[in-house]
This record gives structure tokens, C-alpha cells and sequence, in this order.
């Protein structure tokens, strides 16, 4: 009976660790403030925040050497950085309801539907890890898509990281991030 308090305090240490928040913390972000991303298949992206529009807090995403010109899309995200909207520059639009639950541990269930009326229902599967989270998604039929994981900073930003679905496996490596 003398181990007990040491048992509960190893098991909380050992469990805390995987309970972290995996929120992208978009409210501490000022407009400006950017993270360049290269990605083994689309080559380099800078995630470039925008501040807020209505509920929504918006992330203009530009490829190429630097964060200018025109973004080749923009995504609106929730309070938590769960995706509700992504609009290509020529217009294409895909809507997520409730959201894409990228942000959201557990199970999630979500709705795409794009401008061209296709309607997909997605499960997500994502869990907190040491460093950031994994996730697993799956169509209506229960056939797993894809699956990834993540490290995050101390705001939520996903930087290293790698997504295996049914283009092979996309590799993300953290280049830059600037913060104000």
C-alpha cells in the first residue's frame, strides 16, 4: 500500500504526456505571421494567417520561393484549426460540416461536399502523441484513405510530418516559421 501514491504518480505522468492539446492555437497568430512547409510531392508552401473573418480564422497559402503573389488557395478554420472551408484560386470550393475534424481527438465524423455537388462522408480517427497527433481516415464504407502524423509547436502548428494514402506517402518538413 506504501507504492500506491508513486503508482498514481507514474501513471499520471506517463498518461499526460499523450493528453496535450492539439488545437491550432490560430487566436495567438497576428496577420503576417507565416510557416513554410516543404512537402516531398508539392514542393514548398507558406501557410500565411490572415486574421478573422466572422467565425472563421483565415489562412491564405501561397507556393514557391517566398509568400507573395497569389495564393494558390485559402482555408477558413474553426476556433480549434479544424477546416470549414478551402477555396482553390479558381474558384473550386470544398465545404466541411461540421468540419474536417483535423483538430479533433477521437472519432470524428464529417461532410465534404465541393462546388461540383460531390458529397463524401469521411470518419477520422486522431489520437495525441508525444509530439503531436496521428490520425487514420476512413470512407462511408469503413475503407481506411489515409493516414498521418504530425509534431506540433507550442502553438499547434503542424511542421514534420507524413501523410500515406493512395498517392504513396507525402513527406512535410518544417522550414521556417515567423512569428510577430
Amino acid at each position: 500500500m506504501r507504492h500506491f501514491p508513486l503508482t498514481i504518480m507514474l501513471f499520471c505522468i506517463g498518461t499526460s504526456a499523450y493528453a496535450q492539446d492539439i488545437r491550432w492555437k490560430l487566436e495567438t497568430f497576428k496577420s503576417g505571421d507565416y510557416v513554410s512547409i516543404d512537402q516531398s510531392q508539392n514542393g514548398l508552401i507558406h501557410h500565411v494567417f490572415r486574421g478573422k473573418v466572422g467565425p472563421s480564422f483565415v489562412l491564405e497559402s501561397f507556393s514557391g520561393p517566398a509568400p507573395q503573389g497569389t495564393p494558390v488557395f485559402t482555408t477558413y478554420l474553426d476556433r480549434d484549426g479544424n477546416h470549414v472551408r478551402w477555396v482553390r484560386k479558381d474558384g473550386f470550393e470544398v465545404a466541411y460540416t461540421p468540419h474536417d475534424c483535423s483538430r479533433t481527438q477521437g472519432r470524428c465524423q464529417y461532410t465534404s461536399i465541393d462546388t461540383e455537388g460531390k458529397r463524401e462522408v469521411r470518419l477520422r480517427i486522431t489520437k495525441p502523441t508525444r509530439k503531436g497527433f496521428a490520425f487514420d481516415e476512413y470512407d462511408a464504407d469503413g475503407k481506411r484513405l489515409s493516414g498521418g502524423r504530425f509534431a506540433l509547436d507550442g502553438r499547434g502548428t503542424a511542421g514534420n510530418g507524413t501523410i500515406t494514402g493512395n498517392r504513396g506517402t507525402n513527406r512535410y518538413r518544417l522550414i521556417r516559421q515567423v512569428y510577430q
